[in-house]
């Protein structure tokens, strides 16, 4: 009984278990199920998904768009690079510094003199022939002295040579020789008698011959006279006349040399400028030829120094355009005169790295308006274009 009670409930047990994995197998094939019903769905949602997008346009504008906008930058950066390359060729524009230069004299003399008085300061304005400085010089003055008292002279000699003789030398001189007429008369009537008086043999030859030098003399002495009388009576002879004019006119020199000299004791602007530096004061010694006041002219140029490169824009052009930092200012200027600068300025070049010699030049410029304002040492900006 109990063997079969066991078996019974075996077999009870049995239908359990069965019960148990039918279960189980049920559980393993649900997966099976599931993954058929995803791909059914994902299927929905796709066809969905198409759907809505047939449906709506809003997607396919926007790829256009990006598509519109990435050409644009893309342009855009083609004509950059385009305008970069163009712009690489293109002339250069350099600045290059100019330097405003004038004429400076400076006013020396040349008399070892004393300094008596100063007119002027620096910066100031002056005109030409207007008094800078007086100098004070004893030995000029003494010497100014001494050729006009040779000038005195020489012009009484002069006229004494143009003049001839007084009247009362030249009837002192007549009365003279009338005198002396008188005597040869004289002698020579004794000499006749004692001619005579020989023959007849009263008095020796000796006496004879005394009588007859007597004689002779006389008519010498006359003949000096009369002639000292026409000498005076004629006047200066050519030669003597010559003489002192020329006379004349060397004291006339030593006058204009000592008035030279004294002229150099008063110093005068000789240009129209500006007071640029005075070298003395009052009762100071000045030496010969050392400058006591330099004037700046007020004929004023911009000295500019280009390269044989940039020769040819700026040749050009005639004129150019400089800004002036000091006023702040901008002025045209033009091209006065181009000089060549020295071999010290050339830059060399070699056979291997081809091309020429550059050599530099100066350009003068003046401006084309008056400036007043523009001052010496002051700089002016250029903008050239070099050539590629």
């Amino acid at each position: 009984m109990n063997q079969d009670q066991n078996h019974t409930d075996q077999d009870k047990n049995v239908p359990s278990s069965e019960e148990h994995a039918i279960p189980q197998a049920d559980t393993m094939a649900e997966p099976e199920q599931q993954a058929p019903a995803e791909t059914v769905t994902a299927k929905t949602g796709q066809n969905s998904a198409d759907t809505i997008s047939a449906n709506d346009p809003q997607p396919a504008k926007n790829k256009t768009a990006i598509k519109v906008v990435g050409l644009m930058v893309v342009l855009l950066l083609l004509g950059l690079i385009a305008f970069g390359l163009w712009k690489s060729y293109q002339p250069k524009e350099v600045e290059l510094q100019g330097r405003v230069e004038a004429e400076t004299l400076h006013v020396s003399t040349k008399v070892p003199s004393r300094i008596e008085e100063v007119y002027v300061h620096e910066g100031q304005k002056v005109t030409k022939g207007q008094e800078l400085v007086r100098l004070f010089s004893p030995e000029v003055d003494a010497k100014k002295q001494q050729a006009l008292a040779s000038l005195q002279s020489a012009l009484a000699l002069q006229s004494t040579a143009e003049r001839g003789s007084q009247q009362e030398n030249i009837d002192s001189l007549y009365a003279n020789w009338q005198a002396m007429k008188a005597q040869e008369a004289l002698a020579q009537t004794t000499y006749q008698r004692s001619a005579n008086l020989f023959k007849e043999g009263v008095i020796s030859r000796q006496r004879r011959d005394e009588v007859h030098a007597a004689a002779l003399s006389a008519a010498q002495m006359t003949e000096a006279s009369y002639q000292q009388y026409a000498r005076a009576k004629r006047g200066s002879t050519p030669e003597q006349k010559t003489s002192a004019d020329a006379q004349v006119d060397i004291a006339k020199a030593a006058v204009s040399e000592a008035n030279a000299l004294e002229a150099e004791t008063k110093l005068l602007a000789p240009i129209d400028g500006t007071i640029s530096k005075t070298y003395g004061k009052a009762s100071e010694l000045v030496a010969m030829g050392v400058p006591v006041v330099s004037i700046i002219q007020d004929d004023i140029w911009v000295s500019l120094n280009i390269r044989e490169d940039q020769y040819a824009q700026v040749y050009k052009a005639k004129s150019l355009e400089g800004y002036i930092p000091a006023l702040n200012q901008t002025a045209s200027f033009k091209i006065k005169t181009i000089d060549a600068e020295g071999e010290f300025a050339t830059i060399k070049t070699t056979r291997q790295t081809g091309g020429y010699d550059i050599r530099s030049f100066k350009l003068h410029l003046v401006p084309a308006q008056p400036m007043s304002d523009l001052k010496v040492g002051m700089s002016v900006l250029f903008k050239i274009k070099e050539a590629k």
